[in-house]
């Protein structure tokens, strides 16, 4: 059976994602295909806008709406403490526990 172009196009697209497989993505595809055309086009936006309206902070190498982000404009901050991550998903992390009030550097 062949598939339509758009469902086709969107699998492959899903697959290029880190922990989708080809039926992840499938299920996926096949998911939006059955939800209102208004969450539909949310989700369009929300992916649309992703690169838009995030920057990358020139002084911790967070994502944040601003340059600088928030946790490095935030002057209640502990500036004598710099925590180095790996990735944005861990200042995440240590954001969600309200233990850690020092700045952050990404590599």
């Amino acid at each position: 059976m062949k598939i339509p172009r758009a469902i086709s196009a969107l699998i492959d697209s899903f697959q290029k994602l880190p922990g989708i497989g080809p039926k992840t993505a499938q299920r996926l595809t096949y998911y939006l295909l059955h939800v209102p055309q208004i969450e539909l086009d949310n989700f369009s936006d929300a992916v649309s806008n992703l690169k838009k309206e995030t920057t990358l902070c020139s002084t911790c190498r967070n994502i944040g709406e601003s340059d600088p982000c928030l946790i490095c404009s935030d002057l209640s901050r502990d500036i004598s403490t710099i925590l180095v991550v790996e990735q944005p998903l861990d200042v995440l992390a240590f954001e969600k526990t309200g233990k850690y009030k020092g700045l952050y550097h990404v590599l």
